[in-house]
């Protein structure tokens, strides 16, 4: 194999490796935050290039109305479901994600500070966690 050839495809592995072990460690210090738990309501989905589908929403957290966007990745949304639970990082708000295991009817209202912990009724809804 020529030079060129080789130091290509080490830098190729070296992205690779950066990109799985960066979001080994964000997902680590993602999973450590203080979270509650809110009803939010899906938006505009939209692609970017080489980045796949997202999806924005807005949730209403300790009476102020957020907005975020998720990667949509490969979850189905249904055009009569577009409420879902949000988890919301306490001290870093803009990082809240959409759990898509976890839709909920949209007649459905959080508390004004949100839930510490996944209601239970919504855990039985979804199959008996």
């Amino acid at each position: 194999m020529n030079k060129k050839v080789t130091i290509t495809i080490s830098k190729i592995i070296f992205v690779i490796l950066a990109v799985y072990f960066g979001n080994m460690i964000f997902e680590n210090y993602y999973s450590g935050l203080e979270k509650n738990y809110t009803i939010g309501v899906l938006g505009e989905k939209y692609r970017l290039p080489n980045q796949g589908s997202r999806i924005n929403f807005h949730f209403y957290y300790w009476g102020e109305k957020f907005q975020s966007d998720n990667f949509l990745g490969t979850n189905e949304i249904s055009k009569d479901q577009l409420t879902y639970l949000i988890e919301v990082p306490v001290k870093d708000i803009k990082k809240s994600r959409i759990l898509w295991d976890y839709p909920v009817p949209d007649t459905l209202k959080a508390p004004y500070e949100g839930w510490e912990e996944i209601p239970e009724f919504l855990k039985k809804k979804r199959g008996g966690d």
